[in-house]
């Protein structure tokens, strides 16, 4: 009798709730439930601050960025000089919204120094570049790591993310503990060292609720996910261990022993890809995939839960997004992270760059 009321008198009420409860709102790729995901974080929050006091010794945790600055005219020649000699099947892989600069470098750092403020030290690996806004002033703790310091010379200059992210351990200082950011990653809320690593040193992989052998039949087969099953290959040479689950797109927290275990076991396979100087089909994706399951593989590691919203900025979904972040920034119901991803230039929605930037700036209060 209620729900007839309803119906008769607030029609569109019930067919709204109706329509929510059979096909509930998720906004990130682990599919929590929307109105599930404050309650979760609270009770995730309660569970990490039993273990915050734990370990004394407060182990040291590293951030670390890749980043690119695709105005630079040295930057460009480069780059130019590249894609004329080389051409790599891939979907995605040479479109330059993935080089597009929008300033997100800055915001993910300020939503590090914001809510991550127990982070030692800030890494943002480059071509021999700076961010302009960067100086002394309260940046006491960020580095600037040229490629020239973590890649041989034989494989530079190079423009595949996989390549550089395969070298991410030899930053020098890095400690063995570190969390890898893409620049279009913020942090949303106040996060604990435990949202990381748990006091005995076990890592957080951060699993998708998507599947890689789904995405497989979908037909979009991109250089990441060729590097994804090229990297289980790999691992199940050494591990009995089905593997079908991509991570979150967000933050990956990382260990430096893993990356020189897959080192060890995979340099021939490695060495091969490193001279890919633009994504390609015989990659691996090493930060984003083989190392995290190569930690968990050895015990390393546990699921944990990740509330991030991703979306592509480009899209006819990006303002409903971040009117959503706003309103739950604003009530106290912020997801762990969002991922604000910009990767296909056939999409161009009016005024795309500053609503990202304006979003950032009210989101942030800057």
């Amino acid at each position: 009798m209620k729900k007839l009321k309803k119906l008769t008198n607030h029609p569109g009420i019930f067919f709204r709730d109706f329509l929510n409860k059979k096909y509930p709102v998720t906004n990130g790729e682990q599919l929590v439930i929307e109105e599930h995901e404050a309650l979760l974080i609270e009770n995730d929050l309660k569970l990490s601050s039993f273990e915050s006091n734990i370990n004394k010794t407060k182990f040291p945790v590293d951030v670390v960025f890749t980043w690119v600055d695709n105005s630079d005219p040295n930057w460009q020649d480069k780059y130019q000089n590249c894609i004329k000699e080389i051409s790599y099947e891939g979907l995605y892989n040479n479109d330059i919204a993935r080089f597009n600069n929008h300033n997100e470098l800055y915001y993910s750092i300020y939503s590090v120094k914001k809510f991550m403020p127990w982070v030692r030290n800030i890494y943002i690996v480059t071509d021999n570049q700076l961010p302009t806004w960067l100086n002394n002033d309260n940046n006491d703790n960020i580095f600037i790591i040229n490629h020239t310091e973590i890649i041989e010379h034989q494989y530079l200059p190079t423009f595949n993310s996989h390549v550089i992210e395969a070298n991410l351990h030899k930053i020098p200082n890095l400690s063995e503990n570190f969390i890898y950011f893409n620049d279009d990653v913020f942090v949303a809320r106040p996060l604990s060292k435990e949202h990381f690593f748990r006091p005995n040193g076990i890592a957080s992989i951060f699993l998708s609720g998507k599947t890689l052998n789904a995405m497989k039949k979908k037909g979009v087969m991109t250089p990441t996910l060729f590097a994804s099953f090229n990297s289980i290959n790999l691992l199940n040479r050494h591990y009995d261990i089905y593997l079908d689950r991509p991570l979150v797109h967000t933050y990956v927290p990382l260990k430096k022993s893993m990356y020189q275990l897959a080192w060890k076991l995979y340099e021939h396979e490695i060495n091969c890809f490193l001279s890919n100087q633009l994504r390609s089909n015989d990659d691996l994706n090493m930060a984003t995939f083989l190392i995290p399951w190569l930690t968990y593989c050895e015990g390393k590691a546990v699921s944990t839960r990740e509330i991030c919203y991703y979306f592509n900025i480009r899209s006819a979904d990006a303002p409903a997004k971040y009117t959503k972040l706003l309103r739950n920034n604003g009530i106290g119901k912020q997801p762990h992270s969002f991922c604000a991803n910009d990767f296909n230039s056939t999409h161009n929605i009016i005024n795309y760059q500053e609503n990202l930037i304006s979003t950032l700036r009210k989101y942030y209060q800057i």
